[in-house]
């Protein structure tokens, strides 16, 4: 079982001994005052800060929204499509015709394709319903159009998929179908590319190149990419950019012109490193599994987050993170593995022989007061904020024999090595930043020392039968030395948050922190860290050195109070025999 560790004390002058004593798993949820959060289903979840109304909106597959104030609790808010004059459109009717009617090419006006997305879609397949097909959103304001710019995935059989534009006045729309940004799946025959805007980029054809042909998912060639899961974000130049794709040929890079939001038709790509008309590839390829592609600029990188495995809950979701100095790569991790893939590898579950990719976490269950394991965890987003902290959005599924799922936050860190790692626990309103975990030290080697519980989230894990990590203990000594179900050491850099731990001769480095344990309000000693082979541990301790029990049912976190271990408040110091708790410890009075 694991316990809360406290120590008993003398209080009265006639006291003479003092002992450790332990504070079992149920006194803690009994003295604890249970929280709770207003959840919502989203798949697929991307984060964007409106500054007008102060709120977090994310956008999900399936014509899905919701906002926050807090990032815990969530309130819904779906989008809606224009066509005309209608505020309120049906799915069927928003993506047929374009708004846009000429694009610049060469500082010139040409002629844009007229391109029905959902006529795309469905036009092989008589059973066709675009209400199941709108795919992972990414929303983003544009200063230039002034507008909110929605990209959308219209997702069809055998890579018949677009992704589109659609902008709005106010974040939750009406949303106006502006045009397609890229189209897969095309062909000499039903899809035909003449019905799309290849010949816009690659000047006029008769034919088709023969590298467009039988080449949308194999695991001998790199392939092309099916066109879902969009990703658009300015760089640190003011440079518009959209990472797309999914297994298939990858992930793929387009520059887009700021004016428009559309594709900047007069940058060029080549066949080297990616394709002429898709752009440039940063990640996957071979069929290898990976989407939900997200990059965001947080301190001195920018961060590539994929999704490797399959999103059922035993499909062994999971999300990776690469790194580079550039917007459009090469991305890499600890190791220096590239995203891209040279060549077809199972790269996840047991069979995983490539763990490339930091992974941020895996299956788990049991971790502070949780009953029902998560799982699948993925197609993130992430958004380093206004108020200096970084927050990391995924929808997670469980382990109770459902396909249930919600949305979750974590906060995420900057490690001294500049790789991410993420919060053990959801955030609850935590306002450390890394500037302080870079500045300021939270605890000493002696206010550290104590007793653990550690996650290690582990590469390969069997998830087809539902493998999930659990806790085990270990104890940091004021010396340096851990000691438990994993032995070695650790230390902390003086003046900062920084923490390094040697667990079985392999070193994580992370950061330390305080922060409250989900579900029922207990403030913890926190530390999250990763290795240079990309595998993340979580800790905690629940015996803070000073702040002590919070949020007690009855105090309401009255830091001082007295309380009976069923969680009474006591007027003063008791004077009856028996055991109380006072600031988070357990004292006997005789």
């Amino acid at each position: 079982m694991k316990r809360f560790y406290v120590l008993i004390v003398a209080m009265l002058t006639f006291v003479t001994a003092s002992a450790q004593t332990e504070m079992t798993t149920t006194e803690g949820k009994t003295l604890y005052k249970t929280t709770s959060k207003r959840r919502v289903s989203i798949h697929d979840p991307s984060v964007v800060f409106n500054p007008t109304s102060n709120r977090y909106y994310i956008f999900g597959s399936h014509k899905a929204g919701a906002y926050t104030t807090d990032m815990m609790n969530w309130t819904q808010a779906n989008p809606k499509w224009k066509v005309g004059s209608n505020n309120n459109a049906l799915n069927k009717n928003a993506f047929v015709t374009p708004a846009v009617k000429k694009v610049k090419k060469g500082g010139v006006e040409v002629d844009f394709p007229q391109f029905n997305a959902m006529d795309w879609a469905g036009k092989t397949d008589a059973n066709y319903n675009i209400d199941g097909n709108m795919w992972a959103p990414d929303v983003i304001w544009n200063p230039t159009m002034n507008k909110w710019c929605m990209y959308l995935s219209i997702n069809g059989d055998k890579w018949h998929s677009s992704i589109i534009l659609l902008t709005a006045d106010n974040i939750t729309g009406p949303y106006l179908y502006q045009g397609p940004v890229v189209i897969s799946g095309f062909d000499n025959g039903d899809h035909s590319f003449k019905d799309t805007d290849v010949e816009l980029v690659l000047d006029t054809l008769d034919a088709l190149p023969s590298r467009y042909n039988g080449t949308w998912a194999t695991t001998t060639k790199p392939s092309l990419p099916n066109n879902i899961d969009p990703c658009v974000f300015y760089d640190e130049e003011g440079k518009l950019w959209i990472a797309y794709g999914s297994w298939s040929g990858g992930i793929f890079m387009l520059e887009l012109d700021e004016e428009t939001g559309l594709r900047d038709y007069d940058v060029t790509y080549t066949t080297s490193g990616g394709d002429p008309y898709f752009g440039k590839r940063i990640a996957g390829g071979y069929y290898v599994s990976g989407e939900g592609p997200y990059i965001e600029h947080i301190g001195d990188y920018y961060y590539l987050f994929m999704s490797y495995g399959f999103y059922s809950p035993d499909g062994g979701y999971e999300m990776r993170v690469f790194r580079s100095s550039n917007p459009d790569g090469p991305y890499k991790d600890a190791s220096n593995h590239n995203a891209i893939f040279t060549s077809y590898v199972m790269n996840y579950g047991t069979g995983d022989s490539d763990t490339r990719g930091m992974k941020l976490m895996g299956a788990y269950n049991h971790w502070g007061v949780q009953t029902v394991g998560e799982c699948a965890q993925g197609h993130n987003s992430i958004i380093a904020a206004p108020d200096g902290r970084t927050y990391l959005v995924y929808h997670t599924k469980f382990n109770n024999g459902t396909s249930n799922h919600q949305v979750r936050v974590h906060q995420v860190f900057v490690n001294k090595d500049g790789w991410l790692v993420a919060a053990p626990f959801e955030y609850n309103g935590e306002t450390i930043t890394d500037e302080q975990i870079a500045t300021t030290q939270p605890f000493t080697e002696e206010e550290l020392a104590g007793t653990y519980d550690l996650l290690i989230h582990k590469y390969k894990m069997d998830y087809q039968n539902m493998e999930e990590v659990t806790p085990i203990s270990i104890t940091l000594s004021a010396d340096g030395k851990i000691r438990g179900d994993k032995n070695g050491s650790w230390s902390i850099e003086e003046g900062t948050g920084y923490i390094r731990l040697s667990l079985g001769g392999i070193i994580y480095n992370g950061v330390v922190f305080e922060e409250t344990m989900d579900g029922n309000g207990a403030n913890v000693i926190s530390i999250t860290a990763i290795s240079k082979s990309g595998v993340s541990v979580w800790a905690y301790n629940p015996t803070l050195p000073s702040t002590g029990i919070k949020d007690l049912k009855t105090s309401q976190g009255l830091k001082d109070a007295w309380h009976t271990l069923d969680g009474r408040c006591l007027n003063s110091k008791p004077t009856t025999k028996g055991l109380y708790i006072q600031n988070g410890k357990k004292i006997l009075i005789r």
